[in-house]
């Protein structure tokens, strides 16, 4: 668990803001684009009720410690463009986000993949930020790679994606350490 986790972290044109369930609208609006959820790892919300229901969850895991959400909106105000979130599990953190595909090739996810793990890299207990995308997802590898993420390897049949169905699927699994030395 971490200390003096900031509801709100600030960037040069984005924002990162705690989702509250005020923004299940928006959040649905973004999260029931098949297209944005092809490789997520949990289903498409089908309904503003679905987009409620997981943004109490994550403000529960807020409160508890477990999972920090925040939503990606312009730093001078508008509707937000994604959702971030982080899991603080001892020395490791690692992370996820999702875009709304009108803004996407417009480097939101990495500018907010930056705000987060910036702040991540300023924590001394987190030695290692990691995140996973699907195999195939090259846009997201980017992403990654961009943050300063290297890629560790694949996991083989490892995530089952929802939204693609069928069987599990390759999973590629980045990390950043800090030095130990």
């Amino acid at each position: 668990m971490l200390k003096q986790v900031p509801e709100v972290i600030v960037g040069a044109q984005w924002r990162l803001r705690r989702s509250t369930v005020a923004d299940a609208q928006a959040v649905f609006d973004v999260a029931h684009d098949p297209e944005v959820m092809r490789y997520m790892d949990w289903p498409a919300h089908r309904s503003v009720a679905d987009a409620r229901a997981y943004l109490e969850g994550v403000a529960g895991r807020w409160v508890a410690g477990s999972e920090y959400h925040w939503v990606i909106e312009p730093r001078s105000g508008g509707p937000l463009v994604g959702c971030i979130a982080t899991r603080v599990q001892g020395h490791a953190a690692d992370f996820g986000y999702f875009v709304a595909r009108a803004a996407w090739g417009q480097g939101v996810a990495t500018a907010a993949g930056r705000l987060l793990v910036d702040w991540l890299e300023r924590q001394p207990s987190v030695l290692r930020i990691w995140a996973t995308t699907d195999a195939d997802n090259l846009a997201s590898a980017r992403v990654l790679e961009k943050l300063g993420l290297q890629k560790e390897g694949v996991l083989r049949l490892a995530t089952w994606r929802p939204n693609l169905g069928g069987r599990p699927r390759d999973t590629a699994i980045y990390a950043r350490c800090k030095s130990t030395t």
